[in-house]
Protein backbone atom coordinates (compact mmCIF):
# COMPACT_ATOMS: atom_id res chain seq x y z
CA UNK A 1 0.00 0.00 0.00
CA UNK A 2 2.76 2.42 0.97
CA UNK A 3 4.71 1.60 -2.20
CA UNK A 4 1.62 2.14 -4.36
CA UNK A 5 0.96 5.50 -2.69
CA UNK A 6 4.60 6.51 -3.23
CA UNK A 7 4.39 5.77 -6.95
CA UNK A 8 0.99 7.43 -7.25
CA UNK A 9 2.13 10.67 -5.61
CA UNK A 10 5.31 10.69 -7.70
CA UNK A 11 3.19 10.32 -10.81
CA UNK A 12 0.95 13.23 -9.77
CA UNK A 13 4.02 15.39 -9.12
CA UNK A 14 5.41 14.45 -12.54
CA UNK A 15 2.13 15.31 -14.27
CA UNK A 16 1.83 18.68 -12.51
CA UNK A 17 5.44 19.73 -13.14
CA UNK A 18 7.01 17.71 -15.96
CA UNK A 19 3.96 17.20 -18.18
CA UNK A 20 3.79 20.91 -19.20
CA UNK A 21 7.42 20.75 -20.33
CA UNK A 22 6.81 17.47 -22.19
CA UNK A 23 3.76 18.97 -23.93
CA UNK A 24 5.81 22.03 -24.89
CA UNK A 25 8.36 19.75 -26.54
CA UNK A 26 5.66 17.74 -28.33
CA UNK A 27 4.02 20.91 -29.64
CA UNK A 28 7.35 22.12 -30.97
CA UNK A 29 7.94 18.80 -32.72
CA UNK A 30 4.37 18.89 -34.06
CA UNK A 31 4.95 22.36 -35.50
CA UNK A 32 7.82 20.75 -37.54
CA UNK A 33 10.51 20.95 -34.84
CA UNK A 34 12.92 22.65 -37.22
CA UNK A 35 15.62 25.16 -36.38
CA UNK A 36 14.56 27.57 -39.13
CA UNK A 37 14.15 30.34 -36.54
CA UNK A 38 17.93 30.32 -35.99
CA UNK A 39 18.70 33.25 -38.28
CA UNK A 40 21.57 35.68 -37.87
CA UNK A 41 19.65 37.96 -35.51
CA UNK A 42 18.64 35.11 -33.20
CA UNK A 43 22.11 33.59 -33.14
CA UNK A 44 23.61 37.00 -32.33
CA UNK A 45 21.11 37.47 -29.49
CA UNK A 46 21.89 34.01 -28.11
CA UNK A 47 25.63 34.61 -28.33
CA UNK A 48 25.40 37.98 -26.60
CA UNK A 49 23.14 36.61 -23.84
CA UNK A 50 25.50 33.72 -23.14
CA UNK A 51 28.49 36.07 -23.18
CA UNK A 52 26.88 38.48 -20.70
CA UNK A 53 25.80 35.66 -18.42
CA UNK A 54 29.25 34.05 -18.53
CA UNK A 55 30.91 37.29 -17.48
CA UNK A 56 28.33 37.72 -14.70
CA UNK A 57 28.88 34.14 -13.51
CA UNK A 58 32.65 34.62 -13.47
CA UNK A 59 32.52 37.93 -11.57
CA UNK A 60 29.83 36.79 -9.11
CA UNK A 61 31.62 33.50 -8.40
CA UNK A 62 34.89 35.33 -7.76
CA UNK A 63 33.27 37.84 -5.38
CA UNK A 64 31.32 35.09 -3.60
CA UNK A 65 34.42 32.92 -3.25
CA UNK A 66 36.45 35.74 -1.69
CA UNK A 67 33.62 36.63 0.73
CA UNK A 68 33.19 32.97 1.67
CA UNK A 69 36.92 32.53 2.22
CA UNK A 70 37.20 35.60 4.45
CA UNK A 71 34.13 34.74 6.52
CA UNK A 72 35.10 31.10 7.13
CA UNK A 73 38.90 31.22 7.35
CA UNK A 74 39.45 34.31 9.49
CA UNK A 75 38.27 35.75 12.76
CA UNK A 76 35.97 38.55 11.59
CA UNK A 77 34.20 40.83 14.04
CA UNK A 78 30.42 40.97 13.46
CA UNK A 79 30.69 37.87 11.23
CA UNK A 80 26.98 37.11 11.61
CA UNK A 81 26.08 40.64 10.53
CA UNK A 82 28.27 40.48 7.43
CA UNK A 83 26.94 37.05 6.49
CA UNK A 84 23.30 38.10 6.91
CA UNK A 85 23.60 41.37 4.99
CA UNK A 86 25.64 39.85 2.16
CA UNK A 87 23.00 37.12 1.73
CA UNK A 88 20.09 39.58 1.52
CA UNK A 89 20.37 40.40 -2.23
CA UNK A 90 19.46 36.83 -3.17
CA UNK A 91 16.33 37.08 -0.97
CA UNK A 92 15.05 40.33 -2.50
CA UNK A 93 13.39 40.62 -5.89
CA UNK A 94 15.90 41.51 -8.64
CA UNK A 95 13.40 44.08 -9.91
CA UNK A 96 13.88 46.15 -6.73
CA UNK A 97 17.61 46.34 -7.32
CA UNK A 98 17.09 47.21 -11.00
CA UNK A 99 14.94 50.23 -10.12
CA UNK A 100 17.28 51.39 -7.34
CA UNK A 101 20.44 51.09 -9.38
CA UNK A 102 18.90 52.74 -12.42
CA UNK A 103 18.13 55.75 -10.20
CA UNK A 104 21.75 55.75 -9.01
CA UNK A 105 23.17 55.47 -12.53
CA UNK A 106 21.00 58.33 -13.79
CA UNK A 107 21.85 60.47 -10.75
CA UNK A 108 25.57 59.92 -11.35
CA UNK A 109 25.73 60.17 -15.14
CA UNK A 110 22.37 61.44 -16.37
CA UNK A 111 20.17 59.79 -18.99
CA UNK A 112 23.13 59.18 -21.31
CA UNK A 113 24.54 56.66 -18.86
CA UNK A 114 21.74 54.26 -19.85
CA UNK A 115 23.47 53.85 -23.21
CA UNK A 116 25.92 51.63 -21.29
CA UNK A 117 23.14 49.46 -19.90
CA UNK A 118 24.96 46.21 -20.75
CA UNK A 119 27.62 47.09 -18.18
CA UNK A 120 24.85 47.98 -15.75
CA UNK A 121 23.21 44.59 -16.31
CA UNK A 122 26.53 42.84 -15.59
CA UNK A 123 27.04 45.00 -12.50
CA UNK A 124 23.54 44.46 -11.05
CA UNK A 125 23.40 40.73 -11.79
CA UNK A 126 26.85 40.24 -10.26
CA UNK A 127 25.67 41.91 -7.05
CA UNK A 128 22.46 39.87 -7.10
CA UNK A 129 24.04 36.46 -7.60
CA UNK A 130 27.35 36.54 -5.72
CA UNK A 131 25.56 35.52 -2.45
CA UNK A 132 24.64 32.22 -4.13
CA UNK A 133 28.31 31.45 -4.75
CA UNK A 134 29.15 32.66 -1.24
CA UNK A 135 26.76 30.30 0.52
CA UNK A 136 27.76 27.30 -1.63
CA UNK A 137 31.49 27.86 -1.12
CA UNK A 138 31.08 28.68 2.60
CA UNK A 139 29.45 25.31 3.11
CA UNK A 140 32.25 23.57 1.19
CA UNK A 141 34.92 25.34 3.27
CA UNK A 142 33.15 24.45 6.53
CA UNK A 143 33.45 20.75 5.71
CA UNK A 144 37.23 20.75 5.19
CA UNK A 145 39.01 19.09 8.07
CA UNK A 146 41.26 21.50 9.93
CA UNK A 147 43.81 18.70 10.34
CA UNK A 148 44.52 18.76 6.60
CA UNK A 149 45.33 22.43 6.70
CA UNK A 150 47.37 22.12 9.89
CA UNK A 151 49.41 19.28 8.42
CA UNK A 152 50.10 21.32 5.28
CA UNK A 153 51.11 24.40 7.28
CA UNK A 154 53.71 22.35 9.16
CA UNK A 155 55.71 21.90 5.96
CA UNK A 156 54.75 24.92 3.87
CA UNK A 157 53.31 28.43 4.08
CA UNK A 158 49.61 29.17 4.57
CA UNK A 159 49.15 30.79 1.10
CA UNK A 160 50.67 27.71 -0.53
CA UNK A 161 48.39 25.46 1.56
CA UNK A 162 45.41 27.45 0.29
CA UNK A 163 46.33 26.90 -3.36
CA UNK A 164 47.48 23.29 -2.96
CA UNK A 165 44.94 21.95 -0.44
CA UNK A 166 41.90 24.17 0.04
CA UNK A 167 41.20 25.33 -3.52
CA UNK A 168 41.33 21.82 -5.05
CA UNK A 169 38.92 20.58 -2.37
CA UNK A 170 36.36 23.32 -3.03
CA UNK A 171 36.80 23.29 -6.82
CA UNK A 172 33.52 21.33 -7.38
CA UNK A 173 31.61 23.95 -5.40
CA UNK A 174 33.22 26.75 -7.38
CA UNK A 175 32.26 25.04 -10.64
CA UNK A 176 28.72 24.45 -9.38
CA UNK A 177 28.42 28.12 -8.40
CA UNK A 178 29.54 29.24 -11.85
CA UNK A 179 27.08 26.97 -13.67
CA UNK A 180 24.12 27.89 -11.46
CA UNK A 181 24.77 31.62 -11.72
CA UNK A 182 25.20 31.30 -15.50
CA UNK A 183 21.79 29.59 -15.76
CA UNK A 184 20.06 32.02 -13.39
CA UNK A 185 21.51 35.08 -15.10
CA UNK A 186 20.60 33.77 -18.54
CA UNK A 187 16.99 33.09 -17.49
CA UNK A 188 16.45 36.17 -15.26
CA UNK A 189 13.81 38.45 -16.73
CA UNK A 190 13.08 41.49 -14.57
CA UNK A 191 16.44 43.33 -14.62
CA UNK A 192 17.03 43.31 -18.41
CA UNK A 193 13.33 44.07 -18.97
CA UNK A 194 13.47 47.15 -16.75
CA UNK A 195 16.81 48.34 -18.19
CA UNK A 196 15.47 47.88 -21.72
CA UNK A 197 18.08 45.29 -22.72
CA UNK A 198 17.07 42.70 -25.27
CA UNK A 199 18.24 39.32 -23.98
CA UNK A 200 17.11 35.85 -24.95
CA UNK A 201 14.67 35.78 -22.01
CA UNK A 202 13.07 39.15 -22.76
CA UNK A 203 12.85 38.19 -26.44
CA UNK A 204 10.86 35.06 -25.58
CA UNK A 205 8.54 37.07 -23.35
CA UNK A 206 8.06 39.76 -26.01
CA UNK A 207 7.33 37.27 -28.79
CA UNK A 208 4.84 35.40 -26.63
CA UNK A 209 3.07 38.24 -24.77
CA UNK A 210 3.39 41.26 -27.06
CA UNK A 211 3.55 39.89 -30.63
CA UNK A 212 1.57 36.68 -29.93
CA UNK A 213 4.12 34.81 -32.02
CA UNK A 214 3.60 31.57 -30.12
CA UNK A 215 5.49 29.39 -32.60
CA UNK A 216 8.68 31.46 -32.37
CA UNK A 217 8.41 31.81 -28.60
CA UNK A 218 7.94 28.04 -28.38
CA UNK A 219 11.04 27.34 -30.46
CA UNK A 220 13.13 29.82 -28.48
CA UNK A 221 11.90 28.30 -25.21
CA UNK A 222 12.96 24.82 -26.30
CA UNK A 223 16.40 26.15 -27.20
CA UNK A 224 16.82 27.88 -23.83
CA UNK A 225 15.57 24.79 -22.00
CA UNK A 226 18.03 22.57 -23.90
CA UNK A 227 20.95 24.86 -23.10
CA UNK A 228 20.04 25.01 -19.39
CA UNK A 229 19.69 21.23 -19.13
CA UNK A 230 23.00 20.67 -20.93
CA UNK A 231 24.71 22.96 -18.43
CA UNK A 232 23.03 21.09 -15.59
CA UNK A 233 24.35 17.74 -16.84
CA UNK A 234 27.91 18.91 -16.19
CA UNK A 235 27.13 19.30 -12.48
CA UNK A 236 24.16 16.96 -12.00
CA UNK A 237 25.96 14.53 -9.69
CA UNK A 238 26.94 17.31 -7.29
CA UNK A 239 23.70 19.24 -7.62
CA UNK A 240 21.36 16.28 -7.07
CA UNK A 241 22.87 15.71 -3.62
CA UNK A 242 24.03 19.26 -3.04
CA UNK A 243 24.99 20.02 0.57
CA UNK A 244 25.07 23.77 0.06
CA UNK A 245 21.54 24.68 1.22
CA UNK A 246 22.16 23.68 4.81
CA UNK A 247 20.92 24.66 8.25
CA UNK A 248 23.17 24.10 11.26
CA UNK A 249 25.58 21.83 9.43
CA UNK A 250 28.35 21.13 11.92
CA UNK A 251 31.62 21.24 10.06
CA UNK A 252 34.79 19.89 11.62
CA UNK A 253 36.75 23.07 11.07
CA UNK A 254 38.38 24.29 14.29
CA UNK A 255 41.17 26.46 12.95
CA UNK A 256 40.22 30.10 12.42
CA UNK A 257 43.08 32.41 11.49
CA UNK A 258 43.70 35.76 13.12
CA UNK A 259 43.97 38.82 10.89
CA UNK A 260 47.50 39.98 11.68
CA UNK A 261 48.09 41.65 8.34
CA UNK A 262 45.74 43.11 5.79
CA UNK A 263 42.95 43.75 8.31
CA UNK A 264 42.02 47.05 6.65
CA UNK A 265 41.84 45.42 3.23
CA UNK A 266 39.64 42.59 4.49
CA UNK A 267 37.17 44.83 6.28
CA UNK A 268 37.31 47.30 3.40
CA UNK A 269 36.37 44.53 0.94
CA UNK A 270 33.47 43.29 3.06
CA UNK A 271 32.21 46.80 3.82
CA UNK A 272 32.31 47.70 0.13
CA UNK A 273 29.98 44.89 -0.81
CA UNK A 274 27.72 45.47 2.19
CA UNK A 275 27.42 49.07 0.97
CA UNK A 276 26.84 48.13 -2.67
CA UNK A 277 24.58 45.14 -2.02
CA UNK A 278 22.16 46.77 0.42
CA UNK A 279 22.77 50.22 1.85
CA UNK A 280 23.34 52.20 -1.34
CA UNK A 281 20.29 50.80 -3.23
CA UNK A 282 18.13 51.22 -0.13
CA UNK A 283 19.36 54.80 0.35
CA UNK A 284 18.59 55.59 -3.30
CA UNK A 285 15.00 54.39 -2.92
CA UNK A 286 14.54 56.35 0.30
CA UNK A 287 16.00 59.49 -1.24
CA UNK A 288 13.82 59.29 -4.37
CA UNK A 289 10.72 58.66 -2.26
CA UNK A 290 11.23 61.20 0.53
CA UNK A 291 13.07 64.05 -1.17
CA UNK A 292 11.23 64.15 -4.51
CA UNK A 293 9.40 67.32 -5.55
CA UNK A 294 6.13 65.58 -4.74
CA UNK A 295 5.63 62.93 -2.07
CA UNK A 296 3.58 59.94 -3.21
CA UNK A 297 3.52 57.82 -0.07
CA UNK A 298 -0.25 57.87 0.51
CA UNK A 299 -1.00 57.31 -3.17
CA UNK A 300 1.62 54.55 -3.41
CA UNK A 301 0.27 52.84 -0.32
CA UNK A 302 -3.30 52.95 -1.66
CA UNK A 303 -2.13 51.47 -4.95
CA UNK A 304 0.06 48.67 -3.61
CA UNK A 305 -1.58 47.69 -0.30
CA UNK A 306 -4.26 45.35 -1.77
CA UNK A 307 -1.73 43.78 -4.13
CA UNK A 308 0.77 43.37 -1.31
CA UNK A 309 -1.79 41.58 0.86
CA UNK A 310 -2.51 39.20 -2.03
CA UNK A 311 1.23 38.63 -2.53
CA UNK A 312 1.75 37.79 1.15
CA UNK A 313 -1.20 35.37 1.18
CA UNK A 314 -0.03 33.71 -2.03
CA UNK A 315 3.56 33.47 -0.74
CA UNK A 316 2.32 31.87 2.50
CA UNK A 317 0.36 29.14 0.72
CA UNK A 318 3.13 28.71 -1.83
CA UNK A 319 5.72 28.27 0.95
CA UNK A 320 3.50 25.75 2.74
CA UNK A 321 3.14 23.69 -0.47
CA UNK A 322 6.88 23.91 -1.18
CA UNK A 323 7.84 22.76 2.32
CA UNK A 324 5.36 19.87 2.33
CA UNK A 325 6.58 18.57 -1.03
CA UNK A 326 10.20 19.24 -0.07
CA UNK A 327 9.75 17.28 3.17
CA UNK A 328 8.17 14.35 1.33
CA UNK A 329 10.89 14.36 -1.35
CA UNK A 330 13.69 14.60 1.24
CA UNK A 331 12.22 11.79 3.35
CA UNK A 332 11.95 9.49 0.34
CA UNK A 333 15.52 10.21 -0.75
CA UNK A 334 17.21 10.04 2.63
CA UNK A 335 15.12 7.37 4.38
CA UNK A 336 13.21 5.60 1.61
CA UNK A 337 16.09 5.40 -0.90
CA UNK A 338 13.71 6.61 -3.61
CA UNK A 339 14.96 9.66 -5.50
CA UNK A 340 12.40 10.16 -8.30
CA UNK A 341 10.61 13.16 -6.64
CA UNK A 342 14.00 14.76 -5.91
CA UNK A 343 15.00 14.24 -9.56
CA UNK A 344 11.76 15.85 -10.77
CA UNK A 345 12.35 18.86 -8.52
CA UNK A 346 15.98 19.06 -9.68
CA UNK A 347 14.98 19.18 -13.36
CA UNK A 348 12.33 21.84 -12.67
CA UNK A 349 14.84 23.87 -10.64
CA UNK A 350 16.94 24.28 -13.78
CA UNK A 351 14.02 25.06 -16.12
CA UNK A 352 13.89 28.86 -16.68
CA UNK A 353 10.81 30.45 -15.14
CA UNK A 354 9.75 32.06 -18.44
CA UNK A 355 9.88 28.66 -20.16
CA UNK A 356 7.78 27.02 -17.47
CA UNK A 357 5.33 29.93 -17.66
CA UNK A 358 4.75 29.33 -21.38
CA UNK A 359 4.54 25.56 -20.84
CA UNK A 360 2.04 25.96 -17.98
CA UNK A 361 -0.20 28.24 -20.06
CA UNK A 362 -0.35 25.67 -22.86
CA UNK A 363 -0.91 22.77 -20.48
CA UNK A 364 -3.41 24.22 -17.98
CA UNK A 365 -5.35 26.62 -20.22
CA UNK A 366 -7.73 23.84 -21.24
CA UNK A 367 -11.28 22.88 -20.22
CA UNK A 368 -9.89 20.17 -17.91
CA UNK A 369 -7.23 22.33 -16.27
CA UNK A 370 -9.09 25.63 -16.25
CA UNK A 371 -9.88 25.36 -12.52
CA UNK A 372 -6.11 25.48 -11.94
CA UNK A 373 -5.33 28.05 -14.64
CA UNK A 374 -7.98 30.49 -13.40
CA UNK A 375 -6.92 30.42 -9.75
CA UNK A 376 -3.83 30.97 -7.65
CA UNK A 377 -3.19 27.21 -7.87
CA UNK A 378 -1.34 27.84 -11.14
CA UNK A 379 1.11 30.12 -9.34
CA UNK A 380 1.54 27.72 -6.42
CA UNK A 381 2.41 24.95 -8.90
CA UNK A 382 4.87 27.32 -10.58
CA UNK A 383 6.49 28.20 -7.25
CA UNK A 384 6.80 24.52 -6.33
CA UNK A 385 8.43 23.87 -9.71
CA UNK A 386 10.87 26.74 -9.32
CA UNK A 387 11.75 26.55 -5.61
CA UNK A 388 10.81 23.02 -4.51
CA UNK A 389 14.32 21.65 -5.00
CA UNK A 390 15.79 24.30 -2.68
CA UNK A 391 13.41 23.30 0.14
CA UNK A 392 14.05 19.62 -0.54
CA UNK A 393 17.82 20.05 -0.18
CA UNK A 394 17.53 22.14 3.01
CA UNK A 395 15.35 19.47 4.62
CA UNK A 396 17.42 16.58 3.21
CA UNK A 397 20.55 18.02 4.76
CA UNK A 398 18.66 18.25 8.03
CA UNK A 399 17.93 14.53 7.67
CA UNK A 400 21.63 13.84 7.11
CA UNK A 401 22.41 15.39 10.48
CA UNK A 402 19.72 13.24 12.15
CA UNK A 403 21.07 9.75 13.01
CA UNK A 404 18.61 7.05 11.89
CA UNK A 405 19.33 5.27 15.17
CA UNK A 406 17.17 7.81 17.01
CA UNK A 407 14.13 6.92 14.92
CA UNK A 408 14.95 3.21 15.09
CA UNK A 409 15.17 3.34 18.88
CA UNK A 410 11.77 5.04 19.11
CA UNK A 411 10.20 2.41 16.85
CA UNK A 412 11.76 -0.42 18.89
CA UNK A 413 10.08 1.02 21.99
CA UNK A 414 6.73 0.40 20.34
CA UNK A 415 6.00 3.97 19.24
CA UNK A 416 3.96 4.13 16.04
CA UNK A 417 5.70 5.48 12.92
CA UNK A 418 3.40 8.51 12.85
CA UNK A 419 4.07 9.39 16.49
CA UNK A 420 7.80 8.78 15.97
CA UNK A 421 7.79 11.24 13.11
CA UNK A 422 5.83 13.81 15.10
CA UNK A 423 7.76 13.49 18.38
CA UNK A 424 11.27 12.73 17.14
CA UNK A 425 11.87 13.45 13.47
CA UNK A 426 9.71 16.56 13.11
CA UNK A 427 11.05 18.08 16.32
CA UNK A 428 14.68 17.63 15.26
CA UNK A 429 13.98 18.73 11.70
CA UNK A 430 12.08 21.86 12.77
CA UNK A 431 15.04 24.28 12.19
CA UNK A 432 15.44 23.00 8.63
CA UNK A 433 11.68 23.09 8.01
CA UNK A 434 11.49 26.62 9.38
CA UNK A 435 14.41 27.80 7.22
CA UNK A 436 12.87 26.18 4.14
CA UNK A 437 9.55 27.91 4.84
CA UNK A 438 11.10 31.36 5.37
CA UNK A 439 13.29 31.13 2.27
CA UNK A 440 10.40 29.84 0.15
CA UNK A 441 8.10 32.60 1.42
CA UNK A 442 10.58 35.34 0.54
CA UNK A 443 11.40 33.85 -2.88
CA UNK A 444 7.71 33.53 -3.76
CA UNK A 445 7.10 37.21 -2.96
CA UNK A 446 10.05 38.28 -5.09
CA UNK A 447 9.48 36.07 -8.16
CA UNK A 448 8.35 38.13 -11.19
CA UNK A 449 9.13 36.45 -14.52
CA UNK A 450 6.79 33.48 -14.10
CA UNK A 451 4.29 35.40 -11.95
CA UNK A 452 3.67 38.04 -14.60
CA UNK A 453 2.81 35.30 -17.10
CA UNK A 454 0.62 33.12 -14.88
CA UNK A 455 -1.21 35.38 -12.43
CA UNK A 456 -5.01 34.93 -12.75
CA UNK A 457 -7.18 37.67 -14.23
CA UNK A 458 -8.54 40.00 -11.57
CA UNK A 459 -5.81 39.15 -9.04
CA UNK A 460 -3.45 42.01 -8.15
CA UNK A 461 0.09 41.12 -7.05
CA UNK A 462 2.70 43.59 -5.83
CA UNK A 463 5.53 42.78 -8.26
CA UNK A 464 3.25 42.69 -11.29
CA UNK A 465 1.55 45.95 -10.32
CA UNK A 466 4.85 47.76 -9.87
CA UNK A 467 6.16 46.41 -13.18
CA UNK A 468 3.06 47.42 -15.15
CA UNK A 469 2.68 50.86 -13.57
CA UNK A 470 6.35 51.85 -13.77
CA UNK A 471 6.29 52.74 -17.49
CA UNK A 472 3.82 55.61 -17.09
CA UNK A 473 4.04 56.58 -13.40
CA UNK A 474 6.35 59.24 -11.93
CA UNK A 475 9.64 57.74 -10.84
CA UNK A 476 9.06 58.86 -7.26
CA UNK A 477 5.77 56.94 -7.17
CA UNK A 478 7.43 53.78 -8.50
CA UNK A 479 10.27 54.08 -6.00
CA UNK A 480 7.84 54.61 -3.12
CA UNK A 481 5.84 51.52 -4.09
CA UNK A 482 9.04 49.51 -4.31
CA UNK A 483 10.20 50.87 -0.94
CA UNK A 484 6.91 49.76 0.66
CA UNK A 485 7.29 46.34 -0.98
CA UNK A 486 10.91 46.05 0.19
CA UNK A 487 9.97 47.17 3.69
CA UNK A 488 7.34 44.45 3.83
CA UNK A 489 9.83 41.78 2.73
CA UNK A 490 12.44 42.96 5.27
CA UNK A 491 9.77 43.06 7.96
CA UNK A 492 8.87 39.42 7.37
CA UNK A 493 12.55 38.39 7.24
CA UNK A 494 13.11 40.12 10.58
CA UNK A 495 9.86 38.75 12.03
CA UNK A 496 10.71 35.18 11.06
CA UNK A 497 14.32 35.54 12.27
CA UNK A 498 13.20 36.92 15.65
CA UNK A 499 10.34 34.47 15.99
CA UNK A 500 12.52 31.51 15.06
CA UNK A 501 15.18 32.53 17.57
CA UNK A 502 12.62 32.67 20.40
CA UNK A 503 10.89 29.47 19.28
CA UNK A 504 14.01 27.33 19.07
CA UNK A 505 15.54 28.78 22.22
CA UNK A 506 12.36 27.86 24.11
CA UNK A 507 12.39 24.40 22.52
CA UNK A 508 16.01 23.89 23.60
CA UNK A 509 15.15 24.70 27.23
CA UNK A 510 12.19 22.33 27.17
Amino acid sequence: MARTLKYLLSGILGVLLLAPIALLLLQWIGDDGSLSFLNGKTLSLIGHSIAYSSIIALVATLIGAVCAFLLTQFHIRFKSFYTFVLLLPILISPYIFAVAWKDIFIAVGGEKVMDKSILELIFIHSLLFFPLAMVIIMSALSRISASLEESACMITSYPRAVFKIILPLIQPSIGLSFVLILIFSLSEFSVPAYLGINTFTTEIFTQFSAFYNTKLALSQSILMLSFSLMLMLSEVKILSDAPFFTVDMKGNRTRIHTLDKGKKWVYGFLNTFVFLALFLPLSALVYQSVFAQETFFIRAFDLIAPALVNSVILAFFGACAIVLIGLWSAWLKERGRYSLPNTILLVMFIVPSIVFGIAAIHFYNTPIGNFIYGSMLILIIGYVAHFGFIASRIIANGYKQLPPSLEEAALLMGISPLKCFRKVTFALLSPSLFAAFVLSFVLCIGELGMTIMLYPAGMELAGVKIYTIAANAPQALTDTMILINLGTVLFFIGFFAFGGKILFKRGAHE
